[in-house]
């Protein structure tokens, strides 16, 4: 397991200290509905990391094994910072070519989805991309770069790239010139003209100044993409963009089209189908649409399933298969309905409900074999309980919140 996920409780630190900074400063960057849709990403990422990281170990091990040209040298500092820097270069190709791409974009995009910038967006990643970025790193196990020695310091490169997602750190000085900052990480995540597919480093920002995609912050961010996903659902934000691709390979009429259109660079549409509008970024930010009944429940549901990640990253290695598969259905259960929370769907309600019935269930019988398996069965049954009590309340479904910029604005104030 890679120091980055190992992390994973000091990022939730880091989250609140930035929180109650914001509360002393009065400058606001989060919104619940968005920070927490970040985070559930960030599990479903965790979920998925031991079977994708396979994709990367197996082949570079053999390719070490069997087929390196040189024995790099690890008993010196100096190897270690060659290294890492040769770690960072890779990082940044595979990038940017991630941004180039069709494909490859769909697995990237989740990661800029949130139209907020702060510590949490550090963790909305694509749970999906170590299946495209793998090849990436394998020439380093050409050079000779042992296995465990380049898992800690990708560890450490992706570690590095926390901090760098917030909007309460202004430029560095001096450290500008050489070192991924705040301010270049900002403009990044821009959907500003000037500022798409820039600024593609990790840690070294002198790989985009010596390849041409270097971009100074030089004008007010606007966050998010230019395709908005339109959801706080983590599970449909992983598939947005590869949806839209879809829809297009099966209306265009050109079977070249269907099959070139998933590898031509990002945003290729057939001509046939290009009148048929994509959707686009509007003046307001997309907005939770939840009535504030729930909004006790959106955040015990939220706690519940983060404290079942976390239980799952630390318990996966020693739990039998069935009981990491059990944890699993029950975080991408919760994850999926939250989402549905936030997004004022019609379909949470009865959702939720199957998920606690069939989560009492599943906890029941489950702890025949593990018994602290039972102590999740009081919490989902206050669960139920709680829903029956706001579903008399009318609290569900859901009111909608405002989208107006100029509102969002006055209710963060």
């Amino acid at each position: 397991m890679n120091i980055a996920v190992l992390a994973f409780p000091l990022y939730i630190v880091l989250i609140l200290l930035e929180l109650l900074y914001e509360r002393a400063s009065g400058k606001h960057t989060y919104r619940l509905a968005d920070a927490s849709t970040s985070m559930q990403t960030a599990v479903l990422r965790v979920l998925l990391e031991a079977p994708l990281r396979l994709l990367l170990i197996v082949p570079y091990a053999w390719l070490y094994e069997h087929a390196r040209l040189l024995n790099w040298p690890v008993d010196n500092l100096f190897g270690w910072l060659a290294a890492f820097v040769l770690v960072d270069l890779c990082f940044y190709w595979a990038h940017r070519t991630l941004h180039r791409y069709n494909l490859l974009w769909g697995a990237h995009q989740p990661h800029h989805s949130s139209e907020d910038f702060n510590l949490s967006t550090a963790l909305r990643k694509g749970a999906f991309q170590t299946a495209f970025d793998w090849p990436f790193y394998l020439p380093l196990a050409l050079l000779g770069v042992p296995l465990p020695v380049f898992i800690t310091l990708l560890g450490l490169q992706l570690t590095y790239q926390f901090w760098i997602h917030t909007q309460h750190i202004d430029r560095l000085g001096w450290l500008e010139r050489w070192l991924v900052t705040p301010s270049h990480h900002r403009v990044h995540h821009g959907q500003n003209d000037r500022y798409i597919d820039r600024n593609h480093g990790g840690v070294l920002i002198i790989w985009d100044k010596l390849f041409g995609t270097f971009q100074a912050e030089d004008e007010p961010v606007r966050y998010g993409v230019t395709t908005p996903v339109n959801t706080f659902d983590p599970l449909r934000l992983q598939f947005s963009w590869w949806l839209l691709l879809w829809a297009d390979a099966c209306a265009t009429q050109s079977a070249w089209d269907k099959l070139r259109l998933w590898w031509m660079p990002t945003g290729w549409r057939p001509a046939d189908v290009a009148h048929t509008p994509w959707p686009k970024m509007g003046e307001g930010l997309y907005q939770a649409r939840f009535s504030a009944r729930l909004w006790g429940y959106a955040l015990a549901q939220f706690l519940l399933v983060n404290g079942l990640a976390l239980a799952f990253l630390f318990a996966s290695r020693e739990a039998a298969v069935w009981q990491a598969l059990l944890l699993g259905v029950l975080i991408v259960s919760g994850v999926v309905c939250l989402g549905l929370l936030f997004d004022g769907s019609a379909r949470f309600a009865s959702a939720e409900r199957w998920r606690l019935q069939l989560a009492l269930l599943v906890s029941a019988l489950a702890g025949l074999l593990t018994p602290w398996l039972w102590a999740l069965l009081p919490v989902f049954l206050l669960q139920r309980l709680w829903l029956a009590v706001l579903l008399r309340q009318n609290a569900v479904p859901a009111e909608e919140m405002p989208t107006d910029r100029a509102k969002v604005a006055a209710n963060r104030a």
